[in-house]
């Protein structure tokens, strides 16, 4: 999964791209995911967005325009964590293509787990207009190419068993993605664990045999 650097306190530290900092989300922005976990993204309001924030509508619509420009902006936020996620994930894997695909699997699961309040807006992305959404899901094209092309290259390495790559990834991303819909961070599985085990599930989904 990438090596580990040593704390000065001797210990292993977990490679960075299994470290998920705060985000540390302007006020607003902090507000307004709040609102949308507690209301939905209908229910919630500009008003109560920049109430729960302790900022004037104005401030709220000079710097967002509107609460759809509020909704871009934190899918902005979680399309950028996670393509950099999944970027050092491979950078960290080294040129082996099963490694990389572990990687690239685990930040998926890890985003859906550990961005879990930023990754529940996804499927609200629908909601946007036509240019924001389409900047959206351009960012989200770089997630589904990256692991496109590590199907590919699996297949061709006979790693992989052949077959359509492009469908393939949808299934594997709609797999993955619908750990947000269960997922609760007191439940019996850490996030880590989760990964691992959805990791371990792409592998042998994907795999010719002659691995595990």
């Amino acid at each position: 999964m990438g090596r580990a650097e040593t704390t000065r306190t001797g210990r292993q530290a977990p490679p960075a791209w299994l470290e998920h900092e705060d985000l540390n989300l302007p006020p607003i922005l902090a507000a307004a995911l709040a609102d949308f976990q507690q209301h939905g993204y209908h229910g919630a309001t500009v008003r109560g967005i920049a109430g729960r924030a302790g900022a004037t509508m104005t401030s709220l619509y000079y710097h967002y325009g509107n609460k759809e420009g509020i909704l871009f902006a934190l899918l902005d936020i979680a399309m950028d964590d996670q393509v950099s996620h999944i970027h050092l994930a491979l950078e960290a894997a080294g040129d082996d293509t099963l490694t990389r695909f572990r990687n690239a699997i685990t930040a998926v699961a890890l985003h859906a787990t550990r961005r879990h309040d930023l990754a529940v807006l996804h499927s609200e992305f629908r909601f946007l207009g036509v240019a924001m959404r389409e900047k959206y899901v351009a960012k989200r094209a770089l997630v589904e190419q990256a692991l496109e092309d590590l199907l590919k290259r699996g297949m061709a390495e006979g790693l992989f068993v052949k077959g359509d790559s492009h469908f393939t990834t949808r299934l594997l991303l709609d797999m993955v993605g619908g750990i947000v819909g269960w997922y609760r961070e007191d439940g019996p599985l850490s996030a880590q664990e989760i990964a691992e085990r959805y990791t371990q599930a792409a592998v042998r989904f994907v795999s010719s045999g002659t691995v595990g």
